[in-house]
């Protein structure tokens, strides 16, 4: 983490030079919004493993589980008859990633709904960096989107305090 600061604190000071024309300091933020995600991510992860152990990491999903077909429609729908399932799964710390993360901190009363909805809300402006799922690539982050992106982060460090 030392180093991802070390980063910040550079990218930070060319996001903000004169030197610079406005898209490649709004590149020198999306580069800063990325590491700080990772940071967040990293504290998050960190308080989740002094909370829970790995054996307790649990994902369960419900499935329809159709067990007899009555009666039918036509090709496309049917009447059917079933239940619901419910299907639990080991999940290891290594696979999680940070909505995983920021839900299980939720649930285990780690992080306040209020903190929970700020660190979606930096995920969502991180993922407007993966170019490839994009219908459009962002090409204008502001100061405001990393002053935000910093406040969460300090709100996130200072649960280490408490």
């Amino acid at each position: 983490m030392d180093i991802a600061f070390d980063h910040l604190t550079e990218l930070v000071y060319l996001s903000e030079s004169s030197n610079y024309n406005p898209i490649l300091k709004s590149s020198f933020r999306k580069t800063t919004i990325i590491y700080t995600a990772s940071i967040i991510e990293a504290m998050l992860l960190w308080f989740l493993k002094n909370k829970i152990s790995e054996t307790e990491l649990k994902r369960e999903t419900k499935i329809f589980k159709i067990s007899k077909e009555i009666y039918k429609i036509n090709d496309k729908e049917k009447i059917v008859l079933g239940e619901d399932v419910v299907k639990t799964e080991q999940v290891k710390f290594s696979k999680l990633n940070l909505v995983d993360i920021n839900t299980l901190c939720k649930e285990n009363s780690i992080i306040t709904d209020s903190i929970y909805k700020d660190v979606d809300r930096v995920r969502e402006l991180r993922n407007k960096l993966h170019i490839g799922t994009l219908t459009a690539i962002e090409t204008d982050y502001s100061k405001d989107d990393l002053e935000f992106v910093f406040s969460v982060a300090k709100e996130v460090k200072n649960l280490a305090n408490k």
